[in-house]
């Protein structure tokens, strides 16, 4: 089992000698030379000490090789995941690595929809977790215990080696025939995923939902809308809800306090529940 282990004390010395890096007194002096080369000016460093200067100017440094090996990264990573076949989950480090491109306004209005139900040293379920990017970033400082599950093999086996935590739980299996405890999570969730099952299947997973949440507990997730209908937005997706009205139908046959709402981003139009158990 891969484990990811992140070092707090692994200096800048450490990277540079691992990569390679030439740090010697003749690149800061030539950077601080050719402060355009790292996007500064003069007026960025007046009145800073000699330290807080080669700091301020070394950091620049480092963050602009980052962003340049960072775009290589998502580049790279993008075409390996999407240029060969259609994948059935989706790498979020893409928003790390090149925000400029990918940092959009409907993932993170898909954490915020959690994050507002999610009480402190809460218990989550994530179904269809996929690379537990949301789970580790967003949620494991405010949560007690998250569980993550997924069927998807590669998708686990990433989740493991890259977001793994002391209270995150990674399941492979199938949220359709998982057994869940009742009245025991505070969030379940699915985010951008539950496209991918039939009606009924999907019926099946707010059924889940409901039992395995306390009662006060919050069932949230988000999804594309294909408001055309002209056949599904990608291959794997099965059943795709059109707006607010459709999803909201769906929701209510398991849920009576229902929240819902609809964001219109210039890529897609998002559609978000928050579904409250009352009994």
């Amino acid at each position: 089992m891969y484990k990811y282990q992140y070092n707090p004390d692994i200096t800048e010395l450490d990277i540079i000698k691992y990569h390679n890096l030439n740090l010697s007194e003749s690149v800061l002096n030539y950077l601080l030379n050719h402060l355009d080369t790292i996007n500064l000016t003069s007026d960025d460093l007046s009145g800073k000490k000699s330290e807080q200067i080669n700091d301020t100017v070394l950091g620049e440094y480092f963050a602009m090789i980052s962003r340049l090996t960072g775009t290589v990264a998502s580049k790279l990573l993008g075409r390996a995941q999407w240029g060969y076949d259609t994948p059935e989950w989706f790498d979020h480090r893409h928003h790390l690595f090149n925000p400029e491109k990918n940092l959009t306004d409907f993932f993170a209005v898909s954490a915020e929809n959690i994050i507002k139900h999610l009480p402190l040293d809460g218990k989550v379920l994530d179904l269809c977790s996929g690379d537990g990017f949301y789970d580790y970033f967003f949620f494991r400082k405010r949560a007690k215990e998250i569980v993550c599950v997924d069927i998807n093999s590669e998708a686990m086996r990433y989740a493991i080696r890259n977001h793994s935590a002391d209270n995150i739980t990674y399941i492979q299996d199938n949220v359709l025939t998982l057994d869940l405890p009742d009245n025991y999570y505070d969030v379940v969730l699915i985010r951008g995923a539950i496209e991918h099952f039939s009606e009924s299947d999907q019926q099946i997973i707010f059924s889940k939902a409901k039992k395995t949440l306390q009662i006060g507990g919050w069932f949230c997730g988000d999804t594309v809308a294909n408001s055309l209908q002209e056949g599904v937005l990608l291959a794997s997706h099965e059943n795709e809800w059109a707006n607010e009205e459709e999803m909201r139908t769906a929701l209510a046959q398991f849920f009576e306090h229902i929240e819902t709402s609809t964001l219109t981003s210039r890529e897609r139009v998002t559609l978000l529940w928050a579904c409250k158990k009352h009994k």
